[in-house]
């Protein structure tokens, strides 16, 4: 676990999806009502021990959801993204965050994307650094990754640089689009965290705006 802001921590970890290394990060908040971790990699939960008392453990989509379970047994408040918790029966959730309302105090917004209803994509603003959490909105990957790894994002539109990919595209409600990602837009951020490629440490408003200025929002 290393910080890259006060209250904000993250553990990154290889990762394979479809046969290719995409790597993966788990974004840690310390927040006043204790510590968020949203998108929980292979780590025991003692890992955020250093970033203060483990309180809520956030399944961000409906994709990223495979290591919760450790976390929930440890004590954790578990929340879903809108349809997670009948995928996952077996996870005792607490909720699903369906809307703007969330247990997590003032110092995080979320917002629930209901563009891309292939991934239920909760977004997460931790205010008090200006840090916009992803998941899969976005990727950022460098030329570390493999080079079929490059590749294949490459012919996705998904590489180099932070972007959306073909399936974004394809699927999502691009009139809810713009509204959504227009919200996030205005949302005050200048760090953009993703769970796959590398932190924009500033620019983040509009590495993202970059990413989807085929919405033409921005």
């Amino acid at each position: 676990m290393r910080a890259i802001a006060p209250g904000v921590h993250v553990i990154e970890a290889p990762q394979r999806f479809l046969g290719l290394e995409m790597g993966a990060r788990t974004t840690v908040l310390s927040l006043e009502g204790g510590v968020l971790v949203h998108s929980p990699v292979a780590v025991p939960p003692e890992t955020v021990a250093p970033a203060g008392d483990l309180r809520w453990v956030v399944c961000p989509n409906l994709l990223h959801h495979l290591h919760a379970g450790p976390w929930i047994e440890a004590g954790a408040e578990g929340w879903a993204a809108p349809g997670l918790a009948a995928k996952r029966a077996d996870l005792a959730f607490a909720g699903e965050l369906e809307g703007t309302e969330h247990p997590f105090g003032d110092e995080v917004a979320i917002l629930p994307l209901r563009c891309f209803p292939f991934a239920n994509e909760v977004a997460v603003l931790h205010r008090p650094s200006r840090t916009l959490v992803l998941t899969d909105l976005v990727f950022n990957l460098s030329d570390r990754v493999p080079w079929i790894t490059r590749a294949a994002m490459a012919c996705a539109c998904g590489y180099p640089g932070c972007r959306s990919t073909l399936l974004e595209r394809a699927l999502m409600n691009r009139a809810l689009a713009r509204e959504e990602i227009g919200t996030l837009l205005g949302w005050d951020f200048d760090r953009l965290v993703m769970c796959h490629g590398e932190i924009v440490e500033t620019g983040g408003r509009e590495a993202l705006a970059g990413a989807y200025a085929w919405l033409g929002v921005g």
